[in-house]
């Protein structure tokens, strides 16, 4: 082990042959080069931290190990397609189908999306038109009730008005009552006035005829009839050749 490393310390046609070598087996056997590859990375991931994280002293340098790991990452890839075609020729088929898959379902997600928002544009309008059918018909709702509350005040204005007007009427009609009420008893009252002056002006006849009467003779009993003196009835002529009022 102790040569080997003085050979590759030393030995420039050394280097150049283990890298050969190296460069064969992986063109060789790509999958192990490409497996050996990403242990390469992780060693090299391992390796900055312990250098720059923990300030470890490191076997080698990390740029050495980057590039072996491109170095067999990309003579294995190179390798395994040259050595087996059939393999990769059968991925790449993979890959297309599974690209065409991909594009196949991402057309049908893209076509579902377009007729969901289709479906959904549609549930908009049809959601909008609900919503202005909706709101006409609240207008036109609140309109008849509005229309219905002007009739209802005119009705109730109409009807204030009928009842005022019947309240004057019955007002008049008790005035002119009233009225005729007074110009009823005014001619009661004149009535009565001349009745009375009548009967004082037959009461003065009577009592003037009474006068007459006993001076002429004859008298007038309770009942209205007159007598002659020596007592007899006296007749409606002879009362009014006296003078005197039947």
């Amino acid at each position: 082990m102790e040569k080997l490393k003085n050979l590759w310390d030393d030995k420039l046609w050394f280097k150049i042959l283990v890298i050969v070598v190296i460069l064969a087996l992986s063109y060789w056997f790509g999958i192990i080069a490409i497996l050996l590859g990403f242990i390469l990375f992780i060693y090299a991931i391992v390796t900055v931290i312990r250098k720059y994280i923990f300030k470890k002293n490191t076997r080698f340098k990390v740029r050495y190990i980057l590039l072996s790991f491109l170095a067999l990452t990309i003579m294995g890839g190179y390798g395994y397609a040259q050595t087996h075609p059939e393999e990769m020729e059968q991925s790449r088929i993979r890959q297309q189908e599974t690209k065409k898959a991909a594009e196949t379902k991402k057309d049908e997600d893209a076509k579902k999306a377009a007729k969901a928002k289709k479906a959904e544009d549609a549930k908009k309008a049809e959601n909008a038109k609900k919503a202005e059918a909706a709101k006409q018909a609240e207008a036109a709702k609140q309109a008849e009730a509005a229309k219905q509350a002007e009739v209802a005040r005119q009705a109730e204005a109409a009807k204030q008005a009928e009842a005022a007007k019947q309240a004057e009427v019955a007002r008049q009609a008790e005035a002119a009552k009233q009225a005729e009420a007074a110009r009823q008893a005014e001619a009661a009252r004149q009535a009565e006035a001349a009745r009375q002056a009548e009967a004082a002006a037959q009461a003065q006849a009577a009592a003037q005829t009474e006068q007459n009467g006993n001076s002429s003779g004859y008298t007038r009993d309770a009942n209205g009839r007159w007598h002659r003196s020596n007592g007899q009835f006296a007749s409606k002529k002879e009362i009014a050749a006296a003078g005197l009022v039947w």
